[in-house]
């Protein structure tokens, strides 16, 4: 970044951010958010200094957005174990599940709507969602219409 013919050496694209560079994380975490203020302070123009009260604004509101994203993640886990707990509550159980039409399993869309029926085998855990095996067959939960 140059001000003024003066060089102040590297820019916010030279920066190497580690946690934003691994493939699971799309998000800033907070190493990198310091590194980012660090690198605004560097290259701040020395006769206009940006306030320090920007920056403990920027703070604050990345920690909420840190904190929302933790929530988030927490409420989802409960969601997937709550999920979990009331597919389990059908093994042993007899179910009429009626799969509609155009719905893929896995080995290609249905063309017509699907009745199952039979008793629960087990559960399982695929993908972040629950399935329930009747006979040989796969079913997502929310398609069963009737419990004995």
């Amino acid at each position: 970044m140059a001000i003024d013919g003066v060089n102040f050496g590297r820019t916010l694209n030279d920066i190497n951010f580690k946690g934003s560079q691994t493939p699971n994380s799309a998000r800033l975490d907070q190493q990198d958010f310091l590194m980012l203020m660090v690198a605004q302070l560097q290259n701040q123009n020395p006769m206009e200094p940006q306030d320090g009260t920007d920056f403990f604004n920027q703070m604050a509101q990345f920690d909420t957005l840190s904190t929302m994203h933790e929530i988030a993640a927490a409420i989802q886990t409960l969601a997937s174990f709550s999920e979990l707990a009331n597919a389990s509550s059908l093994v042993g159980r007899e179910v009429i599940a009626v799969i509609p039409a155009g719905t893929d399993l896995g080995f290609g869309p249905s063309y017509e709507a699907e009745q199952i029926s039979g008793k629960v085998d087990r559960i399982t855990f695929e993908g972040g969602s629950p399935f329930v095996h009747i006979g040989d067959r796969l079913v997502r939960p929310e398609f069963i219409r009737q419990v004995g």
